[in-house]
């Protein structure tokens, strides 16, 4: 072979299913699967397997539903074969990796099925693994978003610094997107945040600042003020401002909310994600429900976080108190703009206990190690699934990977210490508004109109009509997808 050729096997737009449709990933051709209509004999557990070498069989565990499909191995919008071998110029590979390389890695997650967890085998638990992103985490969705419309605008330029105050996993996106890039990046996170996601956000070379935890949400000492003011004092500087950044919950609804609503062909009845930033939650369920308004959304919120209060207590802004907790990514000590509670249905308190042990169960019977807020979000679901109607679809998120959480949620001496063990009474029990289960369950609604306005626009009004949105969400569904019934 010559010096500037390389062997890369047949070029192909896609695998091409039964339906006569193209696949242009490894999701949608998971999605994609013979375009017939879904059945429960589509979720049943099937065997591994692995017919040679040179492809990537798609039937692993019981999350790959229907009849398998088989899927060159990708190198951006190139495929590896072990057959058709051909020699192509380097430049001209190149040139069809449309987009880079990176963004091929981000989105486009499995769906796994965790209906053993539910208490009605008539419900069935689907876990969609957003722990597959490359970072590790759900907010490479929205690190890309952001930074991408960004350069768009000319709000960040070649050489340029980014800002971004973070929980920890929108950092460790920043980083990685950031150092892919060529941008130096600045990370401000809190002492809460675990080692494990303080060493990844370091790794890419940039600088990670650790602000105080607990205070206030106001203290120029809180991570996202001192963000804030770096930013003011650094004009060149570009702010992520995940937590008021309308691009956050756009993100979800270009990405995250199509992918949901096409690997379950539309069967998706419940949507369960807590919130931090409350994009996930509002870009998300916005899309799903102008797909389908009778689609629920309910928000699980750690105990101590200030969500629950403001929603279901109907408490103002001002009057909003957080308390401590221990599951990180979710809940919050003040509201965000990027939060709309147009879109949730329901809320329910979950103990950093209760999220902990699902994680670990998780881990010891599924094999899937995941973080605290994966727990959170499953236990809602199985709370769910108690009273859910026959043929429901419960979708959880399971937003990053349980590496990140070695030293605290999968160390047994950390469990034990915070009283998070199984001979240990629960810490924050007397803190849950008892007996209460969920906000719905005691009658409880949220009226956006009799609450006093957010001073950071929290619970924003959609400003385009149902049946507007619906036309505006179907334009992000892929043509391939067209005609299919969903």
């Amino acid at each position: 072979m010559m010096a500037n050729k390389l062997s890369v096997g047949h070029q192909f737009s896609g695998v091409r299913l039964q339906t006569g449709r193209p696949a242009r990933s490894v999701g949608q051709a998971y999605s994609l699967y013979n375009g017939r209509p879904v059945s429960d004999a589509d979720f049943q557990p099937r065997r591994t397997r692995y017919e040679n070498t040179g492809q990537l069989q798609l039937l692993h565990r019981s999350y790959n539903a229907g009849t398998p499909t088989t899927v060159e191995p990708s190198v951006g919008n190139a495929r590896l074969s072990q057959t058709n071998t051909q020699d192509v110029d380097i430049q001209d590979l190149t040139s069809q990796l449309k987009v880079p390389l990176y963004k091929q890695l981000i989105g486009n997650t499995a769906m796994v099925d965790l209906s053993s967890l539910s208490a009605n085998p008539q419900v069935k638990i689907l876990g969609k693994c957003e722990f597959a992103n490359p970072s590790g985490s759900i907010k490479d969705r929205i690190a890309d978003h952001i930074l991408t419309t960004a350069e768009a605008e000319g709000k960040l330029k070649p050489g340029g610094t980014v800002v971004a105050a973070t929980s920890g996993n929108t950092g460790a996106s920043v980083a990685m997107i950031s150092a892919m890039k060529g941008y130096h990046y600045i990370v401000i996170t809190n002492e809460k945040t675990s080692k494990e996601k303080c060493d990844a956000m370091r790794s890419y070379g940039g600088e990670v600042i650790i602000a105080p935890s607990g205070v206030p949400a106001d203290h120029p000492d809180h991570y996202q003020n001192m963000a804030v003011t770096l930013c003011k004092e650094n004009a060149d500087y570009f702010d992520v401002d995940q937590y008021d950044n309308p691009n956050n919950p756009e993100a979800y609804y270009r990405t995250l909310g199509p992918e949901i609503w096409m690997q379950t062909k539309g069967r998706v009845s419940h949507f369960v994600a807590g919130g931090s930033t409350g994009g996930t939650i509002s870009g998300t369920g916005r899309f799903l429900k102008d797909m389908n308004p009778k689609i629920k959304v309910m928000l699980p919120d750690p105990v101590g976080s200030v969500f629950w209060d403001f929603w279901a207590n109907r408490k103002a802004e001002k009057d909003l108190e957080a308390k401590s907790y221990q599951c990180e990514g979710v809940g919050k000590d003040s509201i965000p703009g990027a939060i709309d509670f147009d879109v949730v249905d329901d809320m329910m308190q979950v103990t950093d206990k209760q999220s902990f042990t699902m994680c670990r169960s998780l881990a010891q019977k599924e094999g899937m190690l995941v973080g605290g807020s994966a727990g959170l979000n499953l236990h809602a679901a199985v709370e769910i699934s108690k009273t859910a109607k026959p043929g429901s679809v419960i979708v959880a998120i399971l937003a990053d990977n349980g590496v990140k959480y070695l030293t605290k949620i999968y160390n047994n001496d950390w469990i034990k210490a915070k009283s998070f063990d199984e001979g240990s009474p629960d810490p924050q029990a007397h803190l849950v508004d008892a007996p209460l289960k969920t906000a719905r369950s005691a009658g409880v609604t949220y009226n956006p109109a009799s609450e006093e306005p957010s001073a950071n626009g929290a619970a924003k009004r959609p400003t385009a009509a149902p049946e507007a949105r619906k036309a505006m969400a179907n334009e992000w569904i892929s043509p391939d997808y067209a005609g299919m019934g969903i």
